[in-house]
């Protein structure tokens, strides 16, 4: 187990928050953070989560864990270690949880043994600096079995879920046979999205609290446009020159066709190689797939296969194609240099896609729209929660229809929609419902209820 220590959010920082979000919503973000103090009594709040880096809890909670204490809210947060092995029984319980009926994905006699046995160590180590009155919450299905090793020693144990699946199938139901019976002493559950609460948990106290964005972070902070071309020539997405040892590429960009970019995980339920393949009916246009370093999330360990499935899809394309695609593998040893090349990346598309084949929030949509950006995006999960189909951003009913994937897209690349009136209308959407405010607050009202 690691605790991570997050830098503290300077005053001034705090002061921009405030005043982008207006006095209003400030001084209810006070009241809030003022009851959940008060309801601590002394207490510290405990984020649980098993990275911290990469993917969209580590991110959020880089922002929330400083926010929170700069209201005054004591707040830390612990990552669970795995080894190889307990990270393929949760990737493939988090699969199951996406709706996967893959044989290769189902659990095996002895895998919840292990998952819960590995978990009693780093319950140990969290007992070391646990306090009386600590409250934890804990992320996603990696964390769930520290729930009954650790309610009777906690004031609060509360369980949050990142990912699920719109309508229920045979895997999702093995994977909640699992991991409901280990969240009976919960004391309540989050889910992003309201479809994704399983009838197996109807029975807790429930929380829909969607994940937020934090406007000042390096990923969706203003870019000068002085700095835009040296980020981008790092992405491959620059002009003539040298193309980076991690951009795999066949050319370079032609600057006077469209860009359209997908920022993801490598991983199979993003279908990123799908995107490759559809691609080749959108005309005049150019695309890259960036994701990070496969060897970098060590709780994900089908990044590399998936990259290299993506890889081989790439090399088997026609050259027209080929060489009007590329695939970006960001180096993640510097996040905050990761994030400026991201940010850069989608403030250059002039079209953000994200065709999941399940989604449980989709925070690079969000970032997308903050950035006033125009999405096409699966409508699966909390895609199609954010996105209002036509208004702020296009919705493809079908994740595996690549024909209509590609005529999406070639409504905003050709100009028939107009793209920067969804990005307008995106972005205040984002600025209405998905800042971090909007946490605390619902935290709040779920902890203290």
């Amino acid at each position: 187990m690691q605790v991570i220590d997050t830098p503290a959010m300077r005053p001034a920082t705090l002061d921009a928050f405030l005043t982008l979000i207006g006095p209003e919503r400030a001084g209810r973000l006070r009241d809030a953070a003022r009851r959940l103090r008060g309801g601590l009594d002394g207490g510290t709040l405990w984020h649980v989560n098993s990275t911290a880096t990469g993917g969209g809890v580590a991110e959020m909670l880089y922002v929330l864990v400083p926010l929170y204490r700069a209201l005054g809210v004591p707040t830390r947060w612990a990552v669970v270690d795995g080894d190889t092995a307990f990270f393929d029984i949760t990737k493939r319980l988090g699969n199951l949880a996406y709706g996967s009926t893959a044989d290769a994905d189902l659990l095996r006699p002895g895998d919840l043994e292990g998952y819960t046995g590995h978990l009693a160590g780093e319950a140990e180590e969290l007992r070391a600096v646990l306090r009386p009155g600590d409250v934890l919450l804990l992320h996603d299905h990696q964390t769930a079995g520290l729930v009954p090793l650790l309610s009777a020693e906690t004031a609060g144990i509360y369980w949050r879920c990142h990912v699920g699946v719109d309508e229920p199938t045979d895997g999702s139901r093995r994977a909640w046979a699992a991991l409901a019976p280990l969240l009976d002493k919960a004391n309540g559950v989050i889910f992003s999205v309201a479809a994704h609460l399983p009838a197996e948990l109807s029975g807790h106290r429930v929380a829909i609290i969607p994940p937020v964005l934090w406007p000042f972070a390096p990923k969706n902070q203003h870019l000068p446009a002085g700095q835009l071309p040296g980020l981008l020539d790092r992405c491959g997405l620059g002009g003539p020159g040298t193309v980076p040892g991690y951009v795999l590429a066949d050319g370079h960009r032609d600057p006077a066709e469209p860009l359209v970019v997908q920022v993801s995980r490598w991983d199979r339920l993003k279908d990123m190689h799908a995107v490759l393949t559809g691609f080749g009916a959108v005309p005049d246009a150019q695309l890259a797939l960036i994701g990070p370093d496969p060897a970098s999330i060590p709780d994900d360990i089908e990044q590399a296969h998936w990259f290299d499935v993506c890889r081989t899809t790439w090399t088997a394309l026609p050259d027209r194609l080929r060489h009007r695609t590329r695939l970006v593998c960001l180096p993640m040893h510097d996040l905050d240099d990761n994030a400026r090349l991201v940010n850069a990346a989608q403030r250059a598309a002039d079209v953000v896609v994200q065709k999941s084949l399940a989604e449980g929030f989709g925070l690079t949509v969000t970032e997308a729209m903050w950035k006033a950006r125009p999405v096409v995006g699966s409508a699966v999960g909390g895609i199609a929660a954010q996105i209002e189909h036509g208004a702020t951003g296009l919705l493809l009913d079908d994740p595996h229809d690549l024909a209509a994937f590609a005529a999406l897209v070639t409504r905003l690349t050709s100009g028939a929609t107009d793209g920067a009136a969804l990005g307008r209308r995106a972005r205040a959407r984002v600025h209405d419902a998905y800042l971090p405010d909007t946490d605390l607050r619902a935290v709040t009202g779920l902890l203290c209820a």
